[in-house]
């Protein structure tokens, strides 16, 4: 039995190599179908997951000669590695400087990579214990801005000092402790 036909005409049609090249042919068309398709690629880095949270977190900083300098401490600390932000649920950040014993609270914060900022946002409360001689001060705010290795707090919103029965509001403040200068600005009003 032979693979090929005998036509009516008189010549012969091999169909092997008709089916081989038909074959050839649908491949051909398959790959070149394939080749045009442009391949759906991630570019935009990593998600905005958490790659961390760590619970009850709880830090304590120190200078060169072993002294602690700063405790942060929040219910929760979260982590995200895209833009290596930290984000901190009820933080407690105290200055332990025994000369100016400072504590922040707030309901959030945000810590930058290099851990030199920390913004605090919603509801911030600072509170500095009395000094000698000196009642104790209060400042509330909705953000604030602290460095604490360059001793500064700042704030571009509204702003309320106490202390004692004096009252002080201001849309701006800046605080720097190591020149014991607090900056108000912007709709000042007090009651002394």
């Amino acid at each position: 039995m032979s693979s090929s036909y005998r036509a009516p005409s008189g010549f012969h049609v091999h169909w092997q190599p008709l089916v081989l090249a038909l074959l050839l042919a649908l491949l051909g068309f398959w790959l070149n179908q394939v080749s045009e398709r442009t391949p759906y690629v991630d570019d935009s880095g990593f998600a905005h997951e958490p790659d961390y949270i760590i619970e009850h977190f709880n830090a304590l900083s120190f200078d060169v000669n072993g002294r602690r300098l700063h405790r942060l401490k929040a219910e929760r600390m979260t982590h995200y590695m895209d833009d290596d932000t930290t984000v901190l649920d009820s933080p407690v950040f105290t200055s332990l400087d025994p000369v100016l014993p400072v504590e922040v609270t707030s309901k959030r914060a945000q810590m930058s990579a290099d851990g030199r900022h920390v913004y605090f946002i919603a509801q911030v409360h600072v509170e500095r214990r009395s000094l000698e001689g000196q009642m104790p001060i209060s400042l509330d705010t909705e953000y604030l801005h602290v460095t604490p290795d360059e001793r500064t707090m700042r704030t571009d919103k509204l702003v309320t000092l106490r202390q004692g029965a004096s009252i002080i509001t201001a849309n701006q403040m800046l605080f720097d402790d190591t020149n014991k200068v607090i900056t108000l600005s912007g709709g000042v009003k007090g009651v002394h």
